[in-house]
């Protein structure tokens, strides 16, 4: 019973169609654009919207020379201001060149870069490499959000920011 009431669903759906495509692709004979507007507008069932009356009886139109205002747009979320000037902040910081000013290695052999912008960096790897004074860095990410320094000689030595 219920496939047989969508069988004839289906087929009164498509004679529906097919009996309103001929009609539309009469319309595409019209060379004349108002006349196949029309005939369109026919075809599918539109009826154009009555014009609204005051109560003075005159019609709103619009008026000639009249500053026309664009509607505002939606006010951005102050914390998802704040969040992307931080990351853009952060982005830029990490893409200038900074010089190292002083390394410093503690009793427990953790190794700190502090460099020229005010930034400290503590050495993650255990590789022996080791940065000297006035060596030019910069910040590479890595895989996983790991980040790295690069020299100017192409040494790269995998630290974590200090905050």
């Amino acid at each position: 019973m219920e496939c047989t009431r969508k069988l004839i669903l289906l087929i009164g759906l498509t004679v529906s169609a097919a009996a309103q495509s001929s009609d539309v692709n009469d319309c595409l004979s019209i060379a004349d654009n108002r006349a196949r507007l029309a005939c369109y507008d026919r075809t599918l069932g539109y009826t154009a919207p009555s014009p609204t009356m005051t109560n003075n009886s005159v019609a709103n139109t619009p008026v000639v020379g009249a500053i026309t205002r664009t509607p505002e747009r939606p006010a951005a979320q102050v914390g998802t201001v704040a969040a992307a000037q931080s990351a853009y902040d952060q982005v830029i910081a990490n893409s200038l060149s900074m010089r190292v000013t002083k390394v410093h290695t503690t009793k427990s052999r953790k190794v700190y870069y502090y460099t020229d912008t005010g930034r400290i960096f503590r050495k993650t790897s255990e590789r022996p490499i080791s940065f000297e004074v006035n060596d030019q860095v910069n910040i590479e990410g890595g895989f996983l959000g790991a980040q790295f320094l690069r020299n100017q000689d192409g040494k790269k030595i995998k630290i974590r920011e200090v905050k």
